[in-house]
């Protein structure tokens, strides 16, 4: 007598479900890879941001004047960007010190402000 034996090998629906499976795993990486590439990015421009701010505070710290009380700007050419920075320098109770707010921002997005430094300075 022979035995019935079933056939070996995967059924349709099997396949189907593994294919839905592979197919919102496969979703999720690349969402995930995406974001990623974005956060990479805005924290390059963050880092320059700091460089850029932590330059300006070394050029007016080795300046041989004192910065006077007000506002100014300038930009900044750095990794193939224009950068904005903002210096804002305010007097303190101390009349021998003052204070500096420093910001700075990519120059085609100057309301988005990637870094900012505050850093006191003393009258040479």
């Amino acid at each position: 007598m022979k035995q019935i034996t079933s056939p070996k090998g995967f059924t349709l629906i099997e396949v189907l479900v593994a294919l839905v499976l592979l197919a919102v795993a496969l979703t999720a990486v690349i969402k995930t890879t995406s974001e990623n590439t974005i956060n990479t990015g805005h924290l390059r421009d963050k880092y320059f941001a700091s460089i850029i701010a932590a330059n300006k505070l070394a050029e007016i710290q080795t300046a041989k004047s004192w910065p006077g009380i007000g506002l100014s700007n300038g930009t900044t050419e750095m990794a193939k960007q224009s950068w904005q920075w903002d210096l804002k320098v305010e007097a303190t109770p101390d009349s021998r010190l003052r204070k500096l707010l420093l910001s700075v921002s990519l120059e085609q997005e100057k309301d988005n402000t990637l870094h900012r430094l505050i850093s006191y300075i003393g009258q040479p």
